[in-house]
């Protein structure tokens, strides 16, 4: 198994490193600040992922990665895993969901993150 073989399973198994990787991607100019508090949220989004949390509010302050971590990277990381899945995120404005879903949709192709998952085939596009 080749270096990047290696950094692609760690990013399909780990969800933190995933979420790291993504905000590196998509926000090249800023520097990460990690926290013990993205990790927990990290490690609560992936239970929820697994089943073993059914619900799950997130209360943190203004800038503390929240719609980094639950709006962009957790729906890529669904997707990654299951497809088929079928996602909803909300949002009070419609501006700030459509960069949510952009955003999205980047981190789940991006060069750093994208080999990550098996990309779906072209049947399964043009079936929608």
């Amino acid at each position: 198994m080749n270096n990047q073989e290696q950094v692609d399973a760690m990013l399909r198994r780990d969800f933190y490193s995933f979420l790291i990787r993504s905000f590196i991607e998509l926000n090249p100019q800023t520097e990460v600040s990690e926290n013990w508090h993205i990790e927990v949220l990290a490690e609560d989004l992936d239970l929820c992922r697994r089943g073993e949390i059914k619900r799950l509010i997130i209360n943190l302050p203004p800038r503390s990665l929240k719609s980094h971590c639950a709006s962009i990277v957790f729906p890529a990381w669904i997707l990654g895993h299951n497809p088929s899945a079928q996602i909803i995120c909300a949002s009070y404005a419609q501006d700030l969901a459509d960069k949510h879903a952009i955003d999205c949709a980047r981190s789940s192709t991006a060069s750093s993150t994208g080999g990550s998952f098996p990309q779906p085939d072209s049947r399964r596009k043009s079936a929608r």
